[in-house]
């Protein structure tokens, strides 16, 4: 991936993108149009696809397979979700939405809210982090950014 894309992914969200977990006070979450717009910003409008596999529904709990495609990245990636609702499309929606988000999150989009650091820029982690081991040392090629 290109430098800025990694950057654009690992940016921090604005304010009202995080909220405090519903039931887990001492988590947080990330609103999901929040995640959409990142993505959408980093890849393109259509440039990447998300594919939904429902896996199954017992009681009020879908759970749901997404597998998610960057074909000009070579970008293939793929996670379960699940949600609970007792309307059966809601549920499913649901699940989507849960795996694309923990989808974006191996790709950076709010790498520091998982963390537990807060929402900032990922750039001050990696420069935290370059701090405290300057073994670790970015590569940039072709404006194209390895760790």
């Amino acid at each position: 991936m290109k430098k800025e894309t990694i950057e654009t992914l690992g940016k921090k969200l604005p304010d009202e993108a995080v909220k405090p977990h519903p039931s887990k006070t001492y988590l947080s979450t990330i609103k999901p149009m929040y995640v959409v717009d990142v993505l959408n910003e980093a890849f393109g409008v259509g440039e990447w696809v998300m594919e939904v596999q429902p896996v199954n529904f017992i009681g009020k709990f879908a759970v749901a397979k997404v597998k998610f495609t960057v074909h000009k990245e070579g970008i293939h990636l793929e996670q379960f979700g699940g949600s609970d609702n007792t309307d059966v499309g809601d549920a499913y929606k649901g699940a989507a939405t849960d795996a694309l988000t923990k989808i974006a999150s191996y790709l950076g989009v709010g790498a520091s809210v998982y963390k537990g650091q807060g929402n900032i820029d990922a750039g001050d982690i990696l420069e935290s982090s370059h701090d405290k081991d300057k073994s670790v040392t970015p590569a940039v090629t072709n404006n194209e950014y390895t760790i």
